[in-house]
């Protein structure tokens, strides 16, 4: 069985689809994918052949943040679909991009013959191509597929079926048609949407291990640990405004954001490593005695021994937080965080702050370290994560679904 994988946006987005495209090539299946150029690089050691064909993130993003820096007019029917994270990914997910996407993926699958294709859950230019060739799709674990909200898709998705002369599809749910994945059990659940129930499976590590910050084990163990890590979309920000993106004052100091995480965890007493997601870390400053301020670290060996993590609230932090039993204090910027700080707090995760302080930051980290209340939750969210399937089992599911190729 041949295998393509399409991933676009940030490092977490192919993480999400890292572990479904491994189990697939473990028991033999040829593997390929198809990804943006700043994402290939990440996959030289991974079997199967990689095509940087995909728009990047400050491509498919420009549109959004014109709008947002109100440099932009649309009409009011469609400005009226702003008003949650849900309409406004949607905007972005089923943009023009998506037709030279699928152009420079179609060559692509024409030489590999895929018979299943994986996308990570944001990305609709491989949903496109299946239809095309008339093989299965499924999307794998992803912040965005959890607000793209499969009603609100089905019209400007239709739009460019139609420029694509691809027929347009009536069925609401026809993006996740052959079925989605999750790596949360169903009762905590962060999608928006009704709808069948994904397939969950147990989230392995991706293998991607940072170094750790060499002198941890001197941090003062009395005090509880904080990791602080606030996504590996700043970078793609700063990335953009180098390409000629104008991100608006809102989103061009991101560097800004998490000094203030810095500066609020020294005035606790804690002791923390912050990581920049690989922002420079002088431009950061922060770091104290008890705080380290680094550009990278293993966020998953790290959230095994810390009693509390900052987080700007992306799917696939949140996930490992719940899986390591760690409470949260979230910082949504954009997109799904906005949804997933809520669903944090409903769920009796942690707390979610909007404001940028380190007043407001400190406050919020010490209520939660104070509160057992948050870490018994969490343990017992962690066990439930403990239950769900390994994700080797989930491949009979695909296998069958390329046997049965039931449209």
């Amino acid at each position: 069985m041949r295998v393509l994988c399409t991933i676009t946006g940030s490092v977490g987005h192919l993480n999400s689809v890292l572990p479904l495209a491994r189990a697939m090539a473990s028991v033999g299946h040829e593997v390929e994918f198809a990804c943006t150029p700043e994402l290939a690089p990440r996959l030289d050691d991974e079997v199967g052949a990689v095509h940087p064909v995909l728009p990047g993130m400050a491509e498919v993003l420009a549109p959004l943040i014109e709008l947002l820096c109100g440099r932009m007019t649309l009409d009011p029917a469609t400005m009226a679909g702003f008003e949650t994270p849900a309409g406004q990914i949607t905007w972005v997910a089923t943009g023009p991009h998506l037709v030279p996407a699928f152009q420079q993926l179609l060559p692509v699958a024409e030489r590999f013959q895929p018979d299943l294709l994986i996308r990570d859950g944001g990305e609709l230019s491989g949903c496109l191509l299946a239809e095309a060739l008339d093989i299965p799709h499924v999307a794998a674990p992803s912040g965005d597929g959890n607000i793209l909200e499969p009603e609100r898709v089905r019209g400007p998705l239709n739009k460019r079926r139609s420029e694509l002369g691809l027929p347009v599809q009536s069925d609401p749910f026809a993006i996740f048609r052959f079925g989605r994945f999750d790596c949360v059990p169903v009762e905590y659940s962060f999608a928006t949407f009704p709808g069948p129930a994904p397939a969950a499976y147990r989230q392995p590590s991706t293998g991607e291990r940072q170094l750790l910050v060499p002198d941890i084990t001197t941090m003062p163990a009395e005090l509880p640990f904080v990791l602080a890590a606030v996504g590996s979309e700043f970078p793609l920000m700063e990335s953009a405004e180098h390409a000629g993106v104008d991100l608006g004052d809102e989103m061009r100091n991101p560097a800004k954001t998490i000094g203030a995480v810095a500066e609020a965890l020294a005035r606790l007493e804690c002791c923390a490593v912050v990581s920049t997601g690989g922002i420079a870390v002088d431009k950061v400053g922060g770091g104290t005695a008890n705080v380290r301020v680094v550009e990278w670290m293993s966020q998953l060996l790290l959230l095994e021994c810390a009693q509390l993590f900052v987080t700007h609230g992306g799917y696939n932090s949140i996930r490992e937080a719940m899986a390591a039993g760690t409470p949260m204090v979230v910082l949504p910027q954009y997109g799904d965080n906005l949804t997933n700080a809520d669903l944090v707090e409903r769920y009796g995760f942690g707390v979610s702050v909007t404001e940028r302080s380190p007043a407001a930051i400190a406050d919020a980290c010490q209520r939660v370290l104070a509160d057992d209340v948050f870490r018994d939750r969490m343990r017992q969210v962690q066990r439930a994560m403990l239950t769900l399937t390994a994700v080797s089992d989930v491949v009979p599911q695909l296998e069958s679904l390329v046997r049965q190729r039931t449209y």
